[in-house]
């Protein structure tokens, strides 16, 4: 897992430095664009956006891993792992054969919904009872849903630091307009001024734009991750803990 961190920070500073690239060469330096020097067409005001840009890039690359692992995790769901049928009730035969092929299963891949069955199986062949295999379930969902969110810290990280980073360039920004405050009786230090202030509020701009839509992918992802492991207890209910035999 940290390897593959690695490469998605490596790819998100490939992307961020490829994108400032190509905004700063497409500005005219003559008649500079105002959209492109918003987006950071200006060095070295333009490196703030570019900071912006490397935790946009890696925060949408980790919210599609996220997405990726949930996918994954929902094929699970569809792989017809227990029993369907109705009025299928199961032994403790049964329950010990189903706990063997989720064992063979994960020799091939392996799925939370796997380990979530042979965990329940074990405690109904110990306890024999439906609502102490119920209380595992309901834990041990609660303990997928708690590891799977704090793999995503970095997304929440990165939801902050892109407004952060934008606040940081228009206090810089600022700061350097009230550098020429003494040259503010003159055009070109109004022109200065002006210029500096247009760049301090284009950070702060485009980083709460760019956050727009990572936290619709934050909110996107958490849905299906809610969803999931609504599905995974329902299922277990369903086709498992409900067809035990009495």
């Amino acid at each position: 897992m940290a390897s593959n961190r690695y490469i998605r920070i490596l790819l998100s500073i490939i992307f961020a430095f490829a994108l400032m690239t190509v905004i700063v060469m497409a500005n005219d330096d003559e008649h500079p664009s105002r959209l492109l020097t918003m987006l950071g067409g200006t060095m070295p005001e333009g490196l703030i956006q570019g900071a912006t840009y490397f935790f946009f890039f890696f925060g949408m690359l980790e919210v599609a891993h996220a997405n990726s692992v949930i996918t994954h995790e929902y094929d699970s769901l569809e792989a017809h792992l227990l029993p369907e049928k109705d009025n299928w009730v199961l032994s403790p035969d049964d329950v010990n054969n189903i706990k063997l092929n989720m064992q063979q299963l994960e020799h091939s891949g392996k799925f939370l919904l796997t380990d979530l069955i042979k965990k329940a199986c074990t405690k109904y062949r110990l306890s024999k009872s439906s609502s102490e295999v119920l209380g595992l379930v309901e834990a041990q969902v609660k303990i997928y849903a708690s590891d799977m969110e704090s793999e995503q810290e970095f997304i929440r990280y990165c939801a902050w630091a892109i407004p952060s980073v934008g606040f940081i360039g228009t206090v810089i920004g600022i700061a350097a307009s009230l550098g020429y405050a003494n040259e503010a009786g003159t055009t070109e230090g109004i022109n200065k001024m002006t210029s500096m202030l247009a760049v301090a509020f284009d950070t702060t701009l485009v980083a709460l734009f760019l956050s727009i839509f990572l936290m619709l992918g934050i909110h996107y992802t958490h849905r299906r991750q809610d969803r999931l492991f609504a599905r995974m207890s329902n299922y277990m209910i369903d086709n498992l803990i409900n067809r035990f035999y009495k």
